[in-house]
Formats: C-alpha cells, structure tokens, sequence
C-alpha cells in the first residue's frame, strides 16, 4: 500500500497540536477494495460485518455502511450507534457475552439477528419474540477449544493451548453444553437456529492454526445445518495486520533471560494473506455440506488499523547510563496497548535527520509506569525535545479504549482527498468532569 505522505502529517500536527489522530480514507476505502475482491472471488454467498468495537468512529462506521458492510456489535450503546450511523436492521447482527433484556428487547423489536452467548438469553428472546408474535432468526456461538498463535517459547504454546480450551465465549464445539444450548432453541417456539459464529481471537498471523481451529467450527456447524437448515456462518476476524507485533513468550522466556541466557525468539510474524485464507474455508464450507450457506466475516482490525496514524511529539529526552528515553505526548491515554509489548512502527517526521541510528526506549507522558511503547527502537541519533514521530497503525482499539488517565484524549482529522476535517475533537476539561455532581464546577 502507498505510504503516507510525512510531510502532510506534520502540516496536521502543526495545526492542530499533538497529539494528534489522522484518518486517511482513501487507505481505508483500499482495505474495503480488498476485502470486497476477496470475498467476491468465492463460489458461494459471502458477506462482511464491521467490527464497531474495534473502531466506533461515525466517520468510520457510516463510510464503511455506505460501502455495503454490515455491523456487529456487542453492547446496547453500540447497538443504537449502528442504527444512528445508517446501518439496517437486517445488517446487524448482535454478539457478545452479556446482553441485558432492555438490549434484547431492542434487538428483538428491531428485528435484528442475535448470536445467543448465553443459556438465559433464549427464554429471553423467545418470550419477547412471542410478545411481538413473531418468529425471529438467532445464531450460536460456537468455540473450538484450539489456540490460534504459536511461539519457540513451549511455555508459551502450552499457556495459549490452556486459554483456548478455557475461552469464556461461546460453547465448545460438540459439547454437552452446546446441545443444552440447541435444545433449548429448538424447544423455544418464537425462535429458529439459523447462524453459527466464531470469533477465535485478536491479530492472528498463523493461518493454518486458524484453519484448524474453524475445522472444529465448520464439523459443527454441518451438523447443525443438517438439522435446522443454516443461512449464515460467520468466521468471525482477528486478521493480523502487518504493522503491528504482539510478543509471543511465555515464564520460560523471563526465567532464560533472568539466567543471562538467550531464549526463543519470536520477532518476526507471517504475512495472513486474506485471499488464499479465505480460498481455503470455503474448501471447507463445501467438505462439510455448508452448499448454499453464506460465508460471513467481522474483520475490524484489519480494515481501519491502516487508515489511522497519530503524530505524537517529543516533549523529553533523557539519556541515562542504561537507557536513552523519548518521552512523547502519546501514551496511555490515546494509545491503550502501550505496556502490553505490542509493538508499533516510529517513523520520524518533520525535519531531516542524523542518518545513523540509535536504540531508544519510548514512553508516553503518563505518571504511570507501564506507559511504554517500546523498550528498543531505532531512531536517528538527533532525534530530540520537539522532533515528530509517526505512530504507525493506530486505527483499531484507539478511540473506544482511549481515556483521560492524567490527559485527555487527542483530536482525530479525516484525510479526504485534498480536503481535511475535524471528524472527532479534542478532549477538555469541561468534559472529563462534566459527570460531577449538578452544578460541581472544574475549579469548586
């Protein structure tokens, strides 16, 4: 995909402070490109959701519903954003763990589909289905038990192969519990199995580990199919993106590195290629008898994680006798995964710079110590107090999970062609305390 133009962002982050959000469309508009070609080159019926949580921008969701996408969502507030952005009810569908029975009923009036994630949601949805007397469609969400990521580092294979079998979300495939579920539905007059759904993690870069995974889904939802006559299964998402590293080391990487000694190594991920991914499943759809069934997808992440930017600042420079440290203005507060060890590409911008580099650790503002994007990057050697960076791949879990710990959170501008706007301000004052009690003034 095309770069960014640097210098453009730079000309944003003069007008605007830092730190500061860009949407560039135009790379969005190319990710949608990309996922309509792919879904278009299957045999079968194929469609897309857009993961709102990953990214409730409006500008974001109402651009993806005029390309054709439709919404899950997985709470009631994002339910009626989705309605409030444009989306029709037939195009949404309503995930999650937890649904609270105003939720459902709004659901249920509205006439959009829910994926039942638990065993009290169906005697609630068939009981408001039979006050509207209507029958309505639901889907089941269907957990394979089977890990999506692997590492050189065994302890870390054996921690991720225990989280999957764990997973709280849905039921495991042919369980006793999955059946009490289906009974259930069956027994309910008001409702009709029509949906399975997968959703089997974040940022998956191992695509044969996927597969495996839905293998475990697609046996399910063959049977079920065979049954009650499916319309529509969902892959879920979680397509890892380039431009971002999750490390993948468990205790046994800490314990060799605390020993002196040099551990797995897990810096570099494959590439998922979403064309041949999606190619493979639907082999599967038809090895399981899935004919005619159409094949969904949720993907957010790999939709707007390249169609946002932030330019951040450096506000301090601290070379101690271990470390250099860049403090910047972005932290925590605007970029939620720092701490995490998820890794995100720093590009300077602004100037030209010193062309040898040096190894900097990058923190953010925050009086917190786990406010660190990353204890080794290379920058140029000049880099110092008021330079720029480019904070690469910042469009997924930004804005939702943004907060005002210490600062407040950052203005995001829409790249429109030639045109710019502000498509979501700044944060002040006034509004982090604008939920004290009545008449409580900032400085009472």
């Amino acid at each position: 995909m095309t770069g960014w133009s640097y210098e453009r962002l730079a000309e944003v982050a003069g007008r605007y402070g830092t730190p500061v959000q860009v949407l560039d469309l135009a790379r969005l508009d190319r990710a949608v490109d990309e996922l309509t070609a792919a879904l278009g080159a299957l045999v079968r019926p194929a469609r897309a959701y857009y993961s709102v949580k990953t990214n409730y921008l409006p500008e974001i969701c109402r651009h993806l519903r005029r390309r054709g996408l439709g919404a899950d969502v997985v709470s009631g507030y994002e339910l009626a954003a989705a309605l409030r952005f444009g989306f029709a009810p037939g195009d949404v569908v309503f995930n999650g763990p937890v649904k609270t029975e105003e939720e459902l009923e709004t659901a249920v009036r509205y006439g959009i589909r829910v994926h039942i994630d638990g065993l009290a949601e169906v005697s609630t949805v068939d009981k408001m289905a039979r006050r509207l007397g209507r029958v309505v469609d639901v889907g089941v969400r269907v957990s394979p038990g089977l890990p999506v990521s692997t590492s050189a580092d065994p302890s870390y294979r054996e921690a991720a192969t225990r989280a999957a079998r764990r997973n709280r979300f849905g039921w495991p495939a042919g369980s006793a519990q999955l059946a009490e579920v289906v009974k259930a539905i069956d027994a309910a007059p008001h409702l009709a199995l029509r949906a399975v759904h997968a959703h089997l993690s974040s940022q998956i870069v191992h695509e044969e580990l996927m597969l495996r995974a839905l293998d475990a889904v697609l046996a399910e939802a063959g049977r079920l199919h065979g049954a009650y006559g499916l319309r529509e299964v969902n892959i879920g998402g979680g397509f890892g993106v380039p431009g971002i590293h999750r490390p993948r080391l468990g205790p046994l990487s800490a314990l060799w590195q605390a020993a002196g000694g040099v551990g797995p190594v897990d810096d570099t991920d494959p590439v998922f290629d979403l064309l041949r991914f999606l190619g493979e499943v639907e082999r599967r759809f038809d090895a399981q008898g899935l004919a005619g069934v159409t094949m969904a997808c949720e993907p957010g992440r790999w939709l707007v994680s390249d169609a946002m930017a932030m330019v951040t600042r450096v506000m301090s420079r601290k070379d101690l006798p271990e470390v250099r440290w860049l403090l910047l203005d972005a932290g925590n507060h605007v970029a939620p995964w720092t701490g995490t060890g998820e890794r995100h590409r720093f590009v300077p911008i602004g100037r030209e710079y010193a062309s040898e580099p040096l190894t900097f650790a990058a923190s953010g503002p925050l009086c917190y110590e786990n406010d660190i994007h990353d204890t080794a990057v290379d920058l140029p050697a000049d880099t110092g107090v008021g330079d720029l960076l480019c904070l690469h791949d910042t469009g997924a879990y930004s804005i939702g999970r943004s907060n005002n710990f210490i600062r407040t959170r950052a203005p995001v501008i829409a790249l429109d062609g030639p045109e710019e706007r502000v498509v979501w301000r700044a944060e002040t004052m006034e509004d982090v305390f604008r939920f004290a009690e009545p008449g409580l003034s900032p400085g009472s």
